[in-house]
């Protein structure tokens, strides 16, 4: 299994997040909130299922000092690496931490997936 993070799994641009934000499933546990929606940037002879799932990780400045919105965004992210193959392919999914949380790597590595899937299914 291949655990780079190249930019093609990546959410970067601001009017995908803001698609994925208004239009998306949401699911959440005590730690992170995840939102989740078809991707849309596909020829029309292809399907949302075709296309990679992409990570999008946003992390407000009540969430803490820098160093602690780093810690979270390197654990989502790492988490999404190596949990990669139990989220469903063709979606854009939007992480961020609950307000007073703490990051925890082995929670996110353990809820992403099932959040993810939850919120696929809201969607639907």
């Amino acid at each position: 299994m291949d655990n780079c993070f190249p930019k093609e799994l990546r959410v970067v641009r601001g009017d995908d997040f803001t698609r994925v934000l208004r239009a998306g499933g949401c699911a959440a546990d005590g730690t992170i909130v995840v939102f989740a929606l078809p991707r849309t940037n596909f020829s029309p002879d292809q399907s949302h299922e075709s296309l990679p799932t992409r990570l999008g990780v946003t992390i407000p400045k009540k969430t803490g000092k820098a160093v602690v919105r780093n810690q979270w965004k390197r654990w989502i992210r790492e988490s999404f690496r190596t949990q990669r193959t139990k989220i469903p392919v063709g979606y854009d999914l939007i992480v961020r931490p609950k307000k007073d949380a703490v990051p925890d790597g082995s929670l996110i590595r353990k809820n992403l997936p099932r959040l993810a899937v939850k919120a696929i299914n809201r969607i639907r």
